[in-house]
Parts: C-alpha cells; structure tokens; sequence
C-alpha cells in the first residue's frame, strides 16, 4: 500500500460513516411512513451533503502524487475538513424519529440550517486551503492571490451568508443550484482526471 493509498483508507472511513447515516437516517424517515412531515429542504440538504462527498472522493483521485509529499499538519487539515464533512452529512436529515410522534422535516431543517451552511463553508474553506498549501509546498506551483477570487471563495461567501438567511425559497434555491453545480462540474469527469 502506498501512501495515497495509506492516507486515502483513513479518509474512506470518515467518508463511509457521512454515507452510511444519510442512508440510516433516510431509511428511518422512510420506516416512519405517515408521522413524517416531508419538506423539501431537509432532503435537498442530505443531496447536496451526499453530492459534495461523492465529489470530493472522486477529485481525491487525481492527487495521488501529491500525497508523498503531505506533511502530517496538511494530513490534519484534510482529516479535519472531511470530519466536518461527516457533520454536515449528519445535520441534513434527523437522526432519531420519535416513536408516535411526528417528524417535521421542514422544522429540522430550520433547526441545523445555520449549523448546516456554516459546516458546509468550514469544510469547503479548510480543504480549499490545504489544497492551495499542497499545491505550493509539495508540487511547487506558484502561489497566485487570484485564485483567492475564484468561484470556491463566493461559494464560501455565499454559504456563510445563507447560515443567516430564514428565507426558505432561498435556500430550497441555493440548495437546488448546489445540486446542479456538483452534478455538471463532475459529469463525465473519469476516475483518474
């Protein structure tokens, strides 16, 4: 096993448990039937989670050489980002359905939105910077201040300011962009690229 492999077996854990309680917690939202509540914004929310998991681990691949060079603290930075990832992926849908009771999914979200977006900028501003970190360091590429102005920098803009925002047309719209915006970014995108 090499080290990319190495690194990425750590990080497939992190990443198989964010999976595995969206598809708990669906499978129990699912097993509730009638005392559930449906709203699109919950549901919308474990998507985009699922989504921004299933893109990062597809990039990952793509950096094989780069892992020979990490240093442990650019190793804690990306184990860091994805535990964030994995609370992300746990605030999107409820985990314990009560039994007898309802379960307002429109209310749960309301409940973690502001958990939610602020986990989503967190982890997409630390991986973003242990990438430009890695980049520099271990492929020595220049650093350019421009990349600070791309499109990942207003996506954490965005994010921060959707933590604050109760308007849920808003959100059911920014989620459905974030939605369109991972499935075209990675459409035909093959494994090694």
């Amino acid at each position: 096993m090499g080290p990319f492999e190495y690194l990425l077996a750590f990080i497939a854990v992190i990443l198989g448990l964010a999976v595995s309680d969206l598809a708990i917690s669906l499978h129990r939202l699912l097993s509730a039937g009638a005392r559930v509540r449906w709203d699109a914004l919950a549901p919308l929310a474990a998507i985009v989670a699922f989504l921004k998991i299933l893109t990062q681990w597809w990039s990952w691949f793509g950096t094989a050489q780069i892992a020979r060079g990490l240093t442990f603290e650019m190793f804690l930075g990306i184990v860091s980002a994805t535990v964030m990832m994995f609370l992300l992926a746990a605030a999107a849908l409820p985990d314990e359905t009560p039994h007898g009771g309802p379960i307002d999914l429109a209310a749960h979200f309301q409940a973690v939105r502001r958990r939610f977006w602020l986990l989503f900028a967190g982890e997409t501003v630390l991986m973003t910077a242990v990438d430009i970190w890695a980049q520099v360091a271990v492929a020595h590429r220049r650093f350019d201040p421009l990349t600070l102005a791309s499109p990942v920098s207003v996506l954490i803009v965005l994010s921060v300011i959707l933590a604050f925002v109760k308007t849920r047309w808003i959100q059911g719209v920014a989620l459905l962009l974030l939605i369109g915006l991972y499935l075209a970014n990675s459409a035909g995108r093959p494994l090694a690229g």
